[in-house]
């Protein structure tokens, strides 16, 4: 018979991670309780032939068992087994998030045969599991056999080449990629990590759309940002997608690649080269955003690109060829900035500026030419110090910045800047209904979900091309869109006078 446990020496073969997070050997500790209980284990040569062990125990406890702290094998095969339902979720899976994880939850209850009303949770698989650092360590240990490329940059990569060698038609993830960007050093660079996701199907409705718009969104994916083209898709009168890309710079530069290979991939899912309304007098007519800089400027730079080797004049200006533009020659001709951000900007400096100056400010924005728009800036350069930076950052830090938001000094024709959106409002709903998903992400679990969230919209639109069946019993047609804008700004205006009347209330009796 062999005896089954046996120690030499006060030290144990194990390293182990201290309260500290130091990696130290573990030592044998004495028992604090003077237990005199002695257990002999035998097990027999052969357990095939004799599965049976014998344990002898001799005299009585003087203690309680020890806390069941350790998850026996058993037990960890069969969590595993429940994590593996998650299938790519798994990414970002986490003790709390997998307990909100229905088909997590469904499986749980049928593997704890569950009766209660309540939730089962992972304590009532195993005591151990209520340790929340515990279970992540072992979430941990199946995420890294499951993805053993990582959840962040590398697995995205490992995603691209896979994406890569299916039909055009299911391809989601086009590239993940580093770029190197010039820095202001001469003898250093910076580089960008740039993951650029969208079906065939996005890609026509970007080379389709004539008024885009863009925007980014900070919140979804840890480390990254997330870039999207949207459009309004009037034969479904939906907001749609074109595409959706994850960066890790905001430069001009970084910019002008991420629009560069947004395009060069819509253009080989089409067979369409993209086309600009003043430059082919067909196709993208305007671009709206919020008005950052890097990504005003690095739209620009992509359309000197476009019409570098071009011999064409332009069709606002017949005087001027195409080539000879500079990048904010090109944007005066199709960019305006979001109504919304630039009045929200404003607001922020009330207290800081005159009640007149504010008032300045917001007619600047206008497709009618101003009555005394010199008078204007005049008044707003002599309204203190904010206000003075803030013209300045209009006219000579954002150049692009007064034609985006004043008609007259742009070249788009009044026709099309009225038919414009007036703000990226659609982008930032786009965004919100991601974000409804997670937020906080891993970069696969991010790609992974605008992966079935953008399939959900192209079904969607596939269900009311063949059925005529909308995702909502009204249609958001023009006219509904225009009644409800009235009916809120009504709300906002008699909240307003309520306000106004209450303070001042005691001067009307």
């Amino acid at each position: 018979m062999n005896i089954l446990y046996s120690f030499v020496g006060p030290w144990v073969a194990y390293w182990h991670r201290s309260h500290e997070g130091n990696l130290v050997r573990g030592t044998l500790r004495s028992w604090p309780i003077p237990c005199k209980a002695k257990f002999d284990i035998y097990t027999p040569n052969d357990l095939a032939a004799c599965p049976q062990v014998l344990v002898i125990c001799s005299n009585i406890h003087s203690h309680p068992p020890p806390a069941p702290v350790k998850t026996p094998e058993a037990f960890r095969v069969i969590f595993y087994k429940l994590l593996l339902t998650l299938s790519w979720k798994l990414a970002d899976a986490t003790p709390r998030r997998i307990l909100l994880d229905s088909a997590f939850i469904q499986a749980l209850r049928a593997q704890l045969d569950w009766k209660e009303s309540r939730n089962p949770t992972l304590s009532d698989l195993h005591p151990s599991l209520g340790n929340s650092d515990h279970a992540r360590r072992l979430i941990n240990s199946l995420r890294f056999d499951e993805f053993p490329s990582g959840t962040g940059f590398e697995g995205a990569i490992h995603l691209a080449t896979k994406h890569d060698l299916l039909p055009v038609n299911e391809r989601y993830v086009r590239c993940a990629e580093t770029h190197q960007l010039p820095t202001q050093s001469v003898s250093s660079t910076s580089s960008l990590r740039l993951v650029i996701c969208m079906t065939q199907q996005m890609s026509w409705r970007l080379m389709q759309a004539k008024r885009l718009s863009i925007d980014t969104s900070f919140k979804r994916v840890h480390g990254w940002q997330e870039f999207e083209f949207e459009s309004w898709d009037i034969a479904h009168m939906k907001s749609v997608i074109g595409a959706r890309a994850f960066t890790t710079s905001q430069s001009a530069q970084a910019h002008f690649i991420l629009f560069q290979r947004i395009f060069e991939i819509a253009s080989a899912d089409t067979g369409c080269a993209v086309r600009f309304q003043y430059m082919h007098g067909e196709g993208i007519q305007t671009i709206i955003a919020d008005g950052h800089k890097g990504q005003g400027l690095g739209l620009g730079m992509y359309c000197v690109y476009l019409c570098k080797d071009s011999i064409q004049a332009c069709r606002y200006d017949p005087t001027i060829l195409l080539r000879n533009l500079d990048p904010y020659d090109h944007l005066r001709r199709f960019y305006r900035l979001c109504l919304a951000h630039y009045k929200r900007n404003i607001r922020s400096l009330r207290g800081q500026i005159p009640k007149d100056v504010e008032i300045a400010m917001l007619t600047i924005a206008s497709s009618e030419p101003h009555p005394d728009l010199e008078g204007t800036l005049k008044k707003i350069k002599r309204g203190g110090k904010k206000a003075a930076a803030w013209l300045k950052d209009k006219i000579e830090g954002t150049k692009f910045a007064l034609p985006a938001l004043y008609q007259p000094n742009s070249l788009i024709p009044l026709e099309i800047w009225k038919a414009s959106p007036t703000t990226t409002n659609g982008n930032e709903q786009a965004h919100r209904n991601v974000n409804r998903d997670g937020v906080g992400l891993t970069l696969l679990g991010g790609i992974m979900r605008g992966f079935h969230y953008d399939e959900n919209i192209s079904t969607s639109l596939h269900l009311f091309d063949a059925f005529g069946i909308n995702s909502s019993d009204r249609l958001s047609t023009h006219a509904y869109r225009a009644k409800r804008a009235l009916a809120r700004r009504g709300k906002h205006a008699l909240l307003v006078y309520s306000s106004f009347y209450l303070e001042h209330s005691n001067g009307f009796q």
